[in-house]
C-alpha cells in the first residue's frame, strides 16, 4: 500500500481480477484475466451506447477503442470510465445521488471524475436548490469514502493511504504530453538545457523556467477547466441538466492536454463522450474534421508509445528537438490541440443551435 501510484478503487480493480483469476502466485494467468475483464468491459461500453444512444455511437465507441490500441487492455481506464458513464446515464434521468456515489467510486479510482461533480451539482441546484446540490457532494464524498475506508476492513493503514496519494501526485512533467514536447522546445529556445528528473514511475522532467511559470504550467488545466464549466453552464439552456456529451467531451478533452501526464490510455477519458454525442452535436465538416484529427493523433500515440518509447526516451539524452519520434510526439499533440479548438468552437453555440445534420 505504502509505496504505489495506485488510488484506492484501483487496488479494488486489481484484487477482484486476481480473485477471478485464481488468486496470487501466477502472473500470466492474472495478466490474461486483467486483459479479458478489460475486453468485457470495452463490450460494455459499446452496449451502453448502443442502448442509451444509437448504433452510430457503438461503432463510434469501437472505433475509438481501436484508435487508442491495445494498451487499453493492459490499463484500468475502461473501468473507471464505465463507472463515469454509468454516472452520466443516471445524471441525465435526473438520479443525482446515485450518480454521484458512482463518480464518488470513479474518483477513487482516478482523480479525473471529480471534474463532473460541480457540474452535477449545477444540475441538481436547479432542480432542487441547496438541498440537492449539497446532497450531491454529500453523496460523493460518501462513494469516494466507501471505496477508500473499506481497505482498512483488509488491513489497509491510513498512513499507508496517505503515502500511496503522495506518491500519486508527486510526479514530474511527463515527456508525452503537450506540456512535456512544449517546455523542452522553449528551453532550447531560451538556451536552457533540460533537466531530466524520472521518478514514482514516471519518465518526465523539472522546467527551468522560473517558479512563477512552472506554477501556471502546473495549474493551467484548472484555468482551462475554470473556463470550460463556466461555458457549459452559461451555454446549458435552463431546462436542461447541463449534461450534454458534447460538453464533457470538451471538458474532458482540454483536462486531457493540459494535464502534467498526458499517457495514451488518458485520451479515453473524453472519447466516449464525442461517441456518445448526437449527431447535431457538430456540422458534417466538424465531425469529418474531428474524427481525422483525433484518429492520426491516437496511431500516432501508438508509434511513440509502445512500439518506439525506448527511442523516443533516448532521445532526451541528446538533442530531442531534432529527433523524429520527438517530432511525431509534438504532432499527435498539436493534432489532439486542433480538434480541442474544434470541438469547443462548437461548444460555444448554444445546445439549440443550428448545427447542420451529420451522418
Amino acid at each position: 500500500m505504502g509505496m504505489n501510484e495506485y488510488q484506492p478503487g484501483a487496488l479494488w480493480f486489481f484484487a477482484g481480477v486476481m480473485a477471478a483469476s485464481g488468486g496470487a502466485g501466477d502472473f500470466d494467468k492474472f495478466l490474461r484475466a486483467f486483459m479479458a475483464a478489460n475486453l468485457l468491459l470495452l463490450l460494455a461500453h459499446v452496449a451502453l451506447a448502443r442502448i442509451f444512444a444509437s448504433a452510430r455511437a457503438a461503432w463510434l465507441m469501437i472505433f475509438f477503442g481501436l484508435c487508442v490500441g491495445p494498451i487499453l487492455l493492459c490499463r484500468f481506464e475502461l473501468f473507471v470510465s464505465l463507472l463515469v458513464l454509468a454516472a452520466w446515464i443516471l445524471w441525465q434521468r435526473a438520479s443525482f445521488v446515485s450518480s454521484a456515489i458512482l463518480l464518488g467510486v470513479a474518483t477513487a479510482t482516478k482523480v479525473y471524475p471529480v471534474l463532473l461533480v460541480p457540474l452535477l451539482a449545477v444540475a441538481a441546484w436547479r432542480e432542487g436548490k441547496w438541498s440537492r446540490a449539497g446532497g450531491v457532494v454529500l453523496s460523493w464524498l460518501a462513494g469516494g469514502f466507501l471505496v477508500t475506508g473499506a481497505l482498512g476492513l483488509f488491513g489497509a493503514a491510513l498512513h499507508d493511504l496517505v503515502a500511496a496519494m503522495r506518491f500519486h501526485f508527486d510526479k514530474p512533467f511527463g515527456v508525452e504530453g503537450l506540456l512535456g514536447s512544449g517546455i523542452p522546445l522553449l528551453q532550447a529556445v531560451l538556451g536552457i538545457p533540460l533537466r531530466m528528473a524520472p521518478r514514482n514511475g514516471i519518465h518526465g522532467f523539472e522546467p527551468d523556467l522560473g517558479a512563477s511559470a512552472t506554477f501556471l504550467l502546473e495549474w493551467c488545466w484548472l484555468g482551462a477547466f475554470i473556463a470550460v464549466a463556466w461555458l457549459i453552464i452559461s451555454r446549458c439552456p435552463r431546462g436542461q441538466r447541463c449534461a450534454a456529451p458534447r460538453a464533457i467531451f470538451v471538458l474532458f478533452g482540454w483536462y486531457v492536454l493540459l494535464g502534467k501526464l498526458t499517457l495514451p490510455q488518458y485520451a479515453w477519458w473524453a472519447l466516449p463522450f464525442l461517441a456518445l454525442a448526437p449527431a447535431r452535436s457538430f456540422t458534417r465538416g466538424e465531425w469529418r474534421v474531428l474524427i481525422v484529427l483525433l484518429s492520426i493523433s491516437l496511431i500516432a500515440a501508438q508509434v511513440v508509445y509502445p512500439l518506439n518509447y525506448s527511442a523516443f526516451l533516448a532521445c532526451f539524452s541528446g538533442n530531442a528537438i531534432g529527433n523524429p519520434i520527438f517530432l511525431l510526439n509534438l504532432a499527435k499533440n498539436i493534432l489532439w490541440l486542433a480538434a480541442m479548438l474544434v470541438a469547443t468552437r462548437a461548444l460555444l453555440r448554444r445546445e439549440s443551435g443550428s448545427a447542420a445534420s451529420a451522418p
